[in-house]
């Protein structure tokens, strides 16, 4: 009986992948070197730049893993509370579990959040970190826009959905910045109201207290 055939290259690029997690993890961002995957992966630099051509090749990598990470963060935090899961949810109640789980995840030694600004501040002249954030907000956006029109309908007249949805998006990436800088600048809890607050005010603006709208503002979303 034939063996499964091993993947050496899969299993190398997550070893440098761990590795290179590991120095983000425990020294930062400005510790991030070849020198000290090496270390930590016990490989060669011939062996590394074989896999990873450059170093941001294993950055675009790790950004990939670190993103893993947060949607098992996620998944923690709804076991954790007992409440169904993020994918169980659909439409508002799932926007609102979303801006929960976002404001209420940890914020120290973040390495995502760290290996997002520098994306930012690099897209002037790394297409592929402008092309996988954008990749990634497109993501986003596109769910939340997607909920918004299963939540209301795609008859929408003159509200811009997408454009709603890209608001709740800046308005989450904004407070993330702030609690980066400094984790208690607000209360989660206290600011997830909030935000749910001027979502259905607009919404009401737009729509009036139709029964969905009534029975959030009256008793509340699942969260």
């Amino acid at each position: 009986m034939n063996q499964p055939r091993i993947d050496i290259s899969f299993i190398r690029k997550e070893q440098i992948v761990d590795a290179a997690v590991c120095v983000i993890s425990q020294q930062g961002l400005q510790n991030f070197s070849l020198s000290e995957i090496e270390k930590k992966a016990r490989m060669s630099r011939g062996q590394l730049t074989y896999y990873f051509p450059a170093k941001e090749d294993i950055l675009l990598a790790v950004f990939d893993r670190f993103l893993f990470l947060m949607q098992l963060d996620f998944q923690v935090q709804d076991k954790k509370t007992g409440k169904p899961s993020t994918d169980k949810l659909q439409g508002l109640d799932r926007i609102c579990r979303v801006i929960e789980n976002v404001l209420a995840r940890p914020v120290e030694g973040d390495g995502f959040h760290a290996l997002q600004y520098t994306f930012l501040s690099q897209i002037s002249h790394r297409s592929d970190f402008r092309a996988r954030l954008s990749a990634l907000y497109e993501e986003w956006r596109s769910k939340l826009n997607d909920d918004l029109i299963q939540e209301i309908g795609a008859d929408t007249g003159s509200l811009d959905l997408r454009n709603l949805a890209t608001l709740i998006e800046a308005v989450l990436h904004g407070l993330s910045i702030q609690r980066a800088a400094d984790p208690a600048a607000f209360d989660p809890k206290v600011m997830m109201g909030l935000v749910v607050d001027v979502i259905l005010t607009y919404m009401k603006s737009k729509f009036g207290l139709n029964k969905r709208i009534k029975k959030i503002i009256f008793e509340g979303v699942k969260t």
